[in-house]
């Protein structure tokens, strides 16, 4: 595993990776409930998709992701993160798959080029500088014919909880991380609370299957980031554009969110 560069700040804008590793080195845990929601966040795409197929899991955080994916049987898979405790968390949980390999990189900088089958990038472009280098990264790693999944933030169905989360990430991406935990902890009791409601959001019923601790984990990182962005159905399909990619599906996930999967055509 290489160390990280002297130039983190170019290969890691924003310091990103660095405060996701904050959440990877806390909540390092695997939950089924995580599989329901790594089948959402690909779908129409079922997971039998990756049988006999290798994969790149782009920004793998502890790597539930991919654990699916080898669940499913892929052939083998390569797992990328850029924080060392968020890679050393992956590797502990893909331990038992010798087919994986886990990788110390930045996403801006990957040298993959026509090596996978499949690629995807789940919750990781939203929280980027400049997502449309990245883009260029994860296409040139995959196959001709080879699929592209990638899921980000959707305006539409986020308008009433931006007016909370906006100005709590304003004061928590300045809070010691120490104080952003208490705080979660806090606001995971108030929901909890709240999910007694029988809400008939397709998301909130799937919150209300979660631990108290998957659930805490999902309040941390929602106030973690400096950088979040929603996106709407036409500026999420836009991020594509002008890749050598035919768009397959575009999938308004659990009516909070975007999948959008598409081919490389070259």
């Amino acid at each position: 595993m290489k160390p990280l560069e002297n130039n983190k700040f170019k290969s890691d804008p924003g310091g990103i990776a660095r405060q996701f590793g904050e959440e990877w080195s806390r909540y390092t845990e695997i939950f089924p409930a995580h599989r329901e929601q790594f089948k959402k966040w690909i779908q129409p795409v079922p997971l039998e998709f990756f049988a006999g197929r290798t994969f790149l899991d782009a920004g793998c955080g502890m790597g539930r992701n991919a654990l699916w994916a080898l669940e499913a049987g892929a052939a083998s898979g390569v797992a990328v993160d850029f924080d060392p405790r968020t890679v050393a968390a992956a590797q502990r949980n893909l331990e038992p798959f010798p087919r994986a390999r886990v990788e110390l990189a930045s996403l801006y900088d990957l040298s993959f080029e026509k090596t996978f089958d499949v690629v995807f990038c789940l919750g990781v472009l939203h929280h980027l500088a400049d997502p449309r280098r990245v883009l260029r990264r994860l296409v040139a790693a995959l196959k001709p014919g080879g699929t592209l999944i990638v899921w980000v933030y959707g305006r539409e169905g986020n308008e009433a909880l931006l007016l909370l989360l906006t100005p709590l990430r304003a004061l928590t991406r300045f809070l010691p991380v120490r104080f952003t935990l208490a705080l979660a902890k806090g606001l995971t009791v108030l929901l909890r609370a709240l999910l007694i409601w029988p809400w008939r959001r397709p998301y909130f019923e799937l919150l209300r299957t979660f631990s108290f601790r998957h659930t805490e984990s999902i309040v941390f990182d929602q106030l973690l980031p400096s950088i979040a962005r929603y996106w709407s159905r036409e500026e999420a399909v836009a991020l594509l554009s002008d890749l050598p990619l035919t768009v397959k599906h575009v999938t308004h996930t659990q009516g909070m969110s975007w999948t959008l999967v598409a081919q490389r055509i070259d």
